[in-house]
């Protein structure tokens, strides 16, 4: 009888524990990441000299991952292999019940759009890409796109030039401030190379802009171009001015277009 009674008492906690867990909250497993740069995303020498304007991921490169709904946490992912990601070394794992919502950033350094945008590597830190994940399970894909816009500069002098110097200047264009800023943009066409065609690129805060643009060459005087209004910049795409020069800069159009695997050149002109 009280071999019975024990077994009845037993059974009775088992389904009371089966019935906790199955209304419980799931237990968090680690979280597996994928992730890549989607269609309509940037590609300079210094260690960026390749890759300066971003347009796939390679070995070694590492994302910032961050968690909310719970409590708040972030990890960086390294990609390991061909289309593999791992957790990057000395980091903590991420976990999910499949409740929470990540998002994901790269480069990992990050901090802002520089002012000095010469070099590859300044470039490269200042193009931001961003993802939403989606969320399978424990399993969490990203696909990247730019955060800012870029602007291209393409002049084509009447004979063969080696560049001085280049700026871009307008309202809130590295922060989206209310107070001008400048950014030296960075010469994709070789800061050193005499040639008759050169080209520079920034990447730049979207929003209402309104940009002076000014080259100089180490033989020529200044030249500068400003816009005659502002216009909307949109993140993901591509401002490219093209100009021809005699004592002035003289803007032969301006084409609009996603980020792409196209390198920067004399297209003509949109309008």
């Amino acid at each position: 009888m009280n071999g019975k009674r024990t077994n009845w008492i037993g059974g009775v906690w088992i389904a009371l524990a089966l019935a906790a867990c199955a209304q419980g909250d799931p237990l968090p497993v680690p979280l597996e990441v994928s992730a890549e740069i989607g269609q309509g995303v940037t590609r300079a020498g210094d260690t960026h000299a390749a890759d300066y304007d971003k347009r796939t991921f390679a070995t070694g490169d590492r994302i910032k991952i961050s968690k909310s709904g719970g409590a708040a946490e972030s990890a960086l992912y390294q990609r390991k292999a061909e289309s593999s990601w791992g957790l990057a070394e000395g980091q903590t794992a991420l976990t999910t019940t499949g409740s929470e919502s990540f998002a994901a950033s790269f480069p990992e350094e990050f901090s802002s759009i520089l002012a000095d945008q010469s070099t590859p590597t300044n470039f490269w830190k200042s193009n931001r890409l961003t993802a939403a994940g989606v969320l399978n399970g424990n399993k969490c894909s990203f696909t990247f796109a730019p955060a800012a816009a870029k602007v291209t500069v393409v002049v084509t002098y009447q004979s063969s030039q080696t560049p001085d110097n280049a700026s871009l200047s307008g309202t809130g264009i590295r922060t989206d401030a209310g107070a001008s800023e400048t950014i030296t943009p960075y010469c994709a066409s070789g800061s050193t190379t005499t040639s008759v065609r050169h080209t520079y690129v920034a990447i730049v805060c979207p929003g209402l802009r309104q940009f002076t643009i000014k080259l100089k060459t180490t033989t020529e005087q200044e030249k500068t171009y400003t816009d005659t209004s502002p216009f909307t910049l949109q993140a993901g795409y591509n401002y490219q001015y093209n100009f021809t020069t005699t004592n002035e800069l003289i803007l032969t159009g301006v084409t609009v277009a996603p980020f792409s695997d196209v390198t920067e050149e004399n297209v003509g002109s949109a309008t």
